[in-house]
Order: structure tokens, then C-alpha cells, then sequence
């Protein structure tokens, strides 16, 4: 078959438009939104932003991606790899939005600098070091089946026999001796709650969901009067639970204190029951909230304590 040249042309126009297409699939990162990949990083290329960066990225990412971005257990490399070919703006997009399923907290408690500053860090990894070979790619692994090993020595544990109520006493002398074994690394990964999988409650008890929908919550402390103050982490806010409905829901929520940085201890002081402060462990600081016994919201601003 002849095709005339407007046929050709038309043709070839096609499969341009579709190679781009599959390109631009193919370097989506994390099936960022095409906005989000075109949005400019406004501290490209910057030292200063980059060494600024650095400092937070060890705070925040080097427990899992590893101190110079090499990756630690299952968590992917950061020095070379989809995280180098990546647009600025999909790394500053995943960073902000997270992916829970995939083990990726969401960032979005960070100031908006201190993001770009990471993303200017990260891309400056290629740069600063070599780039070692990629390890040839594994087979995938096999499903999870019960371990065989033999039950651990007591009065130590595993999953497979830890059942509510049982007290395990662990004393020093029960402890291996320093250095016994090697230091390793392992990072968590969060998986999703595979479906009707719950707790196991002693008996007379029962576990039910209490509150969802909060972001990175880390700790929880019980006010004198029963409130439940919650750090949450990534929100950058302290919110107060009070009371249960009768379906198993809180009956007020209330922010407490909030334009926190990544916000994780609590402490009500002076110790007893009338406190009159609500201490909080920020990242880099502790600042402290007045309180009396029944505020769901600060009465006043924070007090800067400390620098961490």
C-alpha cells in the first residue's frame, strides 16, 4: 500500500503524539498530576537551599531513605534512580501528599521552604557522590508464611505466641551481652489493614475505631479530667478527644494548640491533678501552653522554652 503525504504526515503526527504520551507515563513519579510535575522548584540548583535541606532531611527522611539517600531495607535509593529523573515538582507533590499504602508519611507539617529545600538536597545527591551500579532487580518476593523457627528462649517472644493478658518479666540479667550481634537497619513500611482484621481483646472486652482521618498521630497523653490530648505529627497540631458516643465515637474534637513543628511529646505540669501547663516537644523545641483542668483550646499563646 502507497500512502499519500498528508497520510504520512498525519500518521507520523500520531505516533509522535502517542510516544509522548507513553514517555510521559512512563516518568510520572508516584502518578504525580501533570501540574504538579511542571510546577518549578524555586530554589533549583541553590547550595545554601541544598545544605539547608540537608539538615532537615536528616530529621525527617534519613531514618528510612538512609543518611546520604542509599536506602535502607525495602526503602528504595534516593542518590540515583526514579528520585533523580523525577521533575522537582512531582518529589515536592509525593512529599507533601505521602502515600500510606506505599509507606510514605505525608510532609505536609513542613513549611512549604523546608519541602523545596529537601527536593533541592535530594537532587543534589546524583551530584555529590558516585553512583554505584543498581542492584540487579530480585524476584518478587514470595508470600508471608508462618516462620518454623523454634519458639524463642523465655522469657522473650514473637507473634506467633503473644496472646492479651500474658505478662512476660524481662530483667537485666535475661539481656544478651553488648555487642552480641551486629547493628542493622531495617525501616517499617505501613501496609493497609487487610479487611476484617482487628485487634484481639481479653475477654469482656471489646476494640472498636475510635477516630480517623488525623494525620501521622504519634502520642497520646490522658489529661486529670479524661480528655485525651494527641500529638499529630504531621499536622502540626495538638487535638483534645473527649467523652465516647454510643456507636464508639468521640463526642467533642477540639485543636488544642496547632502552627506546631512536628509536634510529638506532651507533658501536663505540675504533675497532679491541677496542672497548669501543657508542655509539647516540637522538632526543634519545647514550648509550653497554659491550662486548667477542662480546656479543649489553649488560653493563651506558647511559651518558647528551649531550643532542641
Amino acid at each position: 500500500m502507497r500512502l499519500k503525504p498528508s497520510s504520512f504526515s498525519l500518521l507520523a503526527a500520531a505516533v509522535v503524539a502517542s510516544s509522548s504520551f507513553v514517555l510521559l507515563q512512563a516518568q510520572s513519579f508516584h502518578n504525580a498530576p501533570a501540574a504538579a510535575q511542571e510546577t518549578k522548584n524555586p530554589y533549583a540548583g541553590q547550595e545554601q537551599a541544598a545544605q539547608d535541606g540537608k539538615q532537615v532531611y536528616a530529621r525527617t527522611c534519613a531514618l528510612c531513605h538512609g543518611a546520604t539517600g542509599q536506602g535502607t531495607g525495602n526503602v528504595p535509593p534516593l542518590v540515583h534512580g526514579p528520585a533523580q529523573t523525577a521533575p522537582d515538582g512531582a518529589i515536592f507533590w509525593y512529599i507533601t501528599k505521602g502515600d500510606v499504602d506505599n509507606g510514605m508519611p505525608s510532609w505536609a507539617g513542613l513549611p512549604e521552604q523546608q519541602r523545596w529545600q529537601v527536593v533541592t538536597y535530594i537532587k543534589s545527591l546524583n551530584s555529590a557522590q558516585p553512583v554505584s551500579a543498581p542492584a540487579p532487580s530480585s524476584a518478587a518476593p514470595a508470600s508471608v508464611a508462618k516462620s518454623n523457627a523454634p519458639p524463642p528462649t523465655p522469657p522473650f517472644t514473637d507473634y506467633r505466641f503473644e496472646k492479651p493478658g500474658t505478662v512476660r518479666h524481662i530483667t537485666l540479667k535475661d539481656l544478651p551481652e553488648p555487642f552480641a550481634t551486629d547493628s542493622a537497619t531495617n525501616g517499617p513500611k505501613i501496609v493497609a489493614r487487610p479487611e476484617n482484621a482487628w485487634p484481639t481483646a481479653p475477654e469482656g472486652f471489646k476494640v472498636e475505631l475510635y477516630a480517623t482521618g488525623l494525620n501521622n498521630p504519634r502520642l497520646m497523653r490522658t489529661a486529670p479530667n479524661g480528655d485525651i490530648f494527641l500529638a499529630e505529627t504531621n499536622g502540626g497540631e495538638i487535638k483534645v478527644f473527649r467523652g465516647i458516643t454510643p456507636d464508639g465515637k468521640p463526642e467533642q474534637v477540639k485543636v488544642f494548640a496547632t502552627g506546631l513543628n512536628i509536634p510529638f511529646g506532651i507533658a501536663f505540669y505540675p504533675p497532679g491533678p491541677d496542672p497548669q501547663w501543657v508542655y509539647v516537644a516540637n522538632m526543634d523545641s519545647v514550648v509550653r501552653f497554659p491550662y486548667h483542668n477542662g480546656d479543649m483550646t489553649s488560653s493563651g499563646p506558647s511559651q518558647h522554652l528551649d531550643n532542641l
